[in-house]
């Protein structure tokens, strides 16, 4: 079942942040502030595999499907100041980028979107990229952390 925003209660009760280790609170909470694998490996010190398969026990627990529905589950249960995910560039998105970052933020893929807004899966890679640009963002969890801050997400 995805993570999506209308869910997130339920997901919460289900699988509560308190039944994460320790060191897998630390991997969400690297990974809610935008860093890849590689970066959460140096920054604890363990191997990119180690990462990986902490974070496939992470959304097994918390219901994610990806790394951008444990971002937003990291923020709706308070893991990371909110204030701080999001970049602070004042952006001045098009109705249509609003739109396409709102489905990003729900997780939807770049396919999903395309067929949910009837634009080719390129005119949404090429509003992503502006939208990218706008925010200060460099990757689909920083960004939809930023939707969720902004209160773009659906």
């Amino acid at each position: 079942m995805p993570f999506e925003r209308g869910k997130v209660e339920a997901n919460v009760e289900e699988a509560p942040v308190i039944r994460l280790t320790c060191r897998e609170l630390d991997v969400l909470g690297l990974l809610a502030q935008g860093l890849s694998n590689r970066l959460i490996s140096r920054r604890l010190d363990i191997s990119e595999k180690t990462v990986k398969n902490h974070l496939s026990s992470i959304y097994l627990k918390i219901g994610a499907t990806h790394r951008t529905q444990a971002a937003l589950y990291a923020q709706y249960v308070g893991l990371i100041d909110s204030g701080k995910a999001a970049p602070s560039a004042d952006s001045a998105l098009t109705a249509r980028e609003r739109g396409v970052l709102g489905l990003l933020a729900q997780g939807l893929s770049n396919r999903l979107i395309s067929r949910r807004l009837d634009i080719s899966e390129k005119t949404v890679k090429n509003h992503l990229s502006s939208i990218y640009l706008k925010i200060g963002a460099t990757h689909r969890t920083q960004a939809a952390l930023y939707a969720q801050y902004v209160g773009i997400a659906t």
